[in-house]
């Protein structure tokens, strides 16, 4: 019941207008929301196997991006049906206003694939979740989300998400395994994640691609000055620059997890 409350306080905030016309639709919508949701869930789809220890951005090769132009109500609906998201966050603890989106056109065994990448702050200024969604699996990972803190010049993963499965929290860097054979029931995926990126090298890499200079203007040192510039261009560079973020990884490390439902 809380859960729809605050879906309902989302909502009227984003569709503006008059009071009662909002509450009558909002609650409309979190309804269909909720039913949307419970029809997806159990009709979630199953994915190929994940082979073995892998980095899907490892083996894409990328061809160009685009930035979308995605509403709030969008972003919102896309984020609330979701099963990788609800593991990482909540959606009201989102702030809307400056979510990034963007579509990028990667080549994967020879085929030309898309992956939506969606950079997401949340309200309490010191995290944020980056999305990535591929739009066929890449050595069956189809979604990929980290809830990341932002943490003395660092990007720290704290949970991960693959496949909507199970979610993966992250209090130390592990070196558990090199390939599935290493692991067993029920966490038998041998899964390879970064354990921290540097913040400023991904901001300047980014930058050095000409991507997110609108919102990170003089670098890295915006975040010396500005902490709230620092989270909206650590965003951009997230949903932008997925390359620059994997290039800028300090500590790799891998674990047995669950993937899929």
């Amino acid at each position: 019941m809380l859960y729809i409350i605050k879906l309902l306080n989302i909502i009227q905030s984003i569709w503006g207008g008059q009071m009662q016309r909002r509450t009558l639709l909002a609650t409309g919508i979190v309804f269909l929301l909720v039913g949307t949701y419970g029809l997806y869930a159990v009709g979630y789809p199953q994915y190929p196997e994940v082979k073995d220890c892998v980095n899907p951005f490892e083996v894409v090769k990328h061809l160009n991006s685009v930035q979308e132009n995605w509403s709030r109500v969008h972003i919102f609906f896309k984020l609330v049906t979701s099963r990788d998201f609800w593991k990482l966050a909540k959606p009201w603890n989102v702030d809307y206003s400056n979510v990034k989106v963007v579509k990028h056109v990667l080549e994967y065994n020879g085929e030309n694939i898309t992956m939506i990448a969606i950079g997401i702050p949340l309200k309490d200024k010191k995290h944020v979740v980056a999305l990535y969604e591929f739009s066929k699996p890449v050595q069956g990972v189809k979604v990929r989300g980290y809830l990341i803190e932002l943490s003395q010049g660092k990007l720290v993963p704290r949970l991960i998400s693959v496949n909507g499965g199970k979610l993966t929290a992250l209090s130390n860097c592990r070196h558990e395994c090199k390939s599935n054979s290493d692991c067993s029931y029920p966490r038998e995926f041998c899964t390879k994640y970064c354990c921290s990126y540097d913040r400023d090298y991904a901001i300047d890499c980014c930058l050095a691609a000409g991507r997110c200079g609108a919102v990170c203007g003089v670098g890295a040192t915006v975040c010396l000055v500005n902490p709230i510039g620092c989270i909206a261009c650590t965003v951009c560079v997230i949903a932008n620059c997925y390359d620059c973020i994997e290039k800028s990884c300090l500590e790799w490390g891998s674990g047995c997890e669950y993937h899929g439902a």
